[in-house]
């Protein structure tokens, strides 16, 4: 059995929930109606978070204080499903070229009463501009709500840990597919790409994708097919990242396979990395201040690595948040290492059933650019990892 034939998702009532968290926000603002506008990648965001779908196209959701909301969504396919999914608080309309979405946002601000007076908003950012005029044509006053409805997201619940539960495991059959795929003779780069995408949508994500280096010393990684070097070397690495989304939830896993034998050097260099995580993964107890991870992490990465931050071939950021974005909103600042100190009072606490990716990547001279990453479940004692694989080298031969 697949695990799509057992897909789950965030029950009506757990987003009935969220709906009411969202009134009572826009309640303390004195605002009757909320606009939210779903940026569609790289996550749902807000709009996921309380309709628990998010298109692949630009979505609005208008939501009144009482009453059923209304949602905009792109075509009949997109709106089809969001009447499936919403209909227990909301009603979708389909935009398209013969009803323009400014159009029917006018509609629907009037429906609800609003037009030209006050409005909470969320997602306006990510609007196209054209959209935004038209927004700020039919509303003067507009309240921004989204950091208020962010911030709702930094409570998690034991549901939410089973979507990144299966995201986790979907991850991981990915990376065990690539990895059965490069002991093949005359497998290519592209092959495992491929296969890697193809495995993780049989096992039910909503998207699954790899980045990929392969070589002796491979210097970075690469996201498309025609970036990826032509065949796999007797000794070469095989250096991969797997990031799935389940039902909007995200999951990643990285990991390092190779062929011809595993240097001493290279050993050492792993094992350096996996206790760095260990050390990070130490830091996520309830109630502790969220910097602390990627302080620890960088201070161990720092202490190791020959290249600083700055000077380094390639490095990307060493850890971050996982929930219905790849990196949750409200947890940026706290799990960045070039954020402003002098605020860090105001950042927000480690909680139980938060989840976060933990992958220390740097450049080391004569291995090139190495990793490994794995997801962490902070529990009411302290956090694990529920990536399910061995945090070992992979040999491929």
């Amino acid at each position: 059995m697949t695990l799509l034939s057992s897909i789950d998702r965030i029950s009506d009532a757990r987003l009935l929930e969220r709906i009411a968290a969202a009134r009572q926000i826009m309640d303390d603002a004195g605002i009757g109606v909320l606009m939210v506008y779903s940026h569609p990648r790289p996550g749902g965001g807000v709009l996921q978070y309380l309709s628990g779908w998010a298109a692949k196209a630009g979505t609005i959701l208008l939501l009144p204080k009482e009453g059923r909301g209304i949602i905009l969504s792109a075509g009949p396919n997109n709106t089809r499903v969001f009447n499936q999914r919403c209909s227990f608080f909301a009603d979708a309309r389909a935009y398209g070229p013969n009803a323009p979405l400014a159009k029917l946002l006018g509609e629907g601000l009037a429906e609800l009463g609003v037009a030209g007076g006050k409005i909470g908003v969320s997602g306006t950012p990510y609007m196209p501009a054209s959209l935004k005029v038209s927004l700020d044509g039919l509303v003067k006053d507009q309240v921004f709500l989204g950091d208020a409805l962010d911030a709702l997201r930094l409570v998690r619940h034991a549901d939410e840990v089973a979507m990144h539960q299966r995201a986790a495991d979907i991850s991981v059959g990915m990376i065990e597919r690539v990895m059965e795929l490069a002991r093949q003779s005359g497998t290519t780069p592209s092959d495992l790409m491929t296969g890697a995408e193809f495995t993780g949508r049989k096992l039910g994500a909503d998207s699954a994708s790899i980045w990929l280096a392969t070589g002796e010393a491979p210097p970075t990684t690469y996201f498309e097919l025609f970036e990826l070097n032509e065949t796999i070397g007797p000794k070469d690495r095989v250096q991969l990242g797997a990031t799935t989304n389940y039902e909007g939830h995200f999951g990643q896993c990285l990991r390092t396979g190779i062929r011809g034998g595993i240097s001493p050097v290279m050993q050492d260099a792993w094992a350096r990395m996996v206790e760095m995580q260990d050390r990070a993964l130490a830091t996520l107890v309830p109630g502790a201040p969220m910097q602390n991870l990627v302080d620890t992490l960088e201070a161990d990465i720092d202490a190791f690595c020959p290249y600083t931050r700055a000077t380094d071939p390639f490095r990307f950021q060493s850890c971050h948040s996982l929930g219905i974005n790849y990196s949750d909103p409200s947890y940026v600042q706290a799990v960045n290492p070039e954020r402003d100190r002098s605020k860090d009072g105001e950042l927000p606490l480690v909680a139980e059933n938060m989840i976060f990716e933990i992958h220390p990547n740097f450049t080391i001279p004569g291995l090139g650019h190495i990793c490994v990453g794995d997801m962490a479940l902070v529990t009411a004692t302290g956090a694990r990892w529920i990536t399910n694989t061995p945090r070992e080298i992979v040999r491929l031969d």
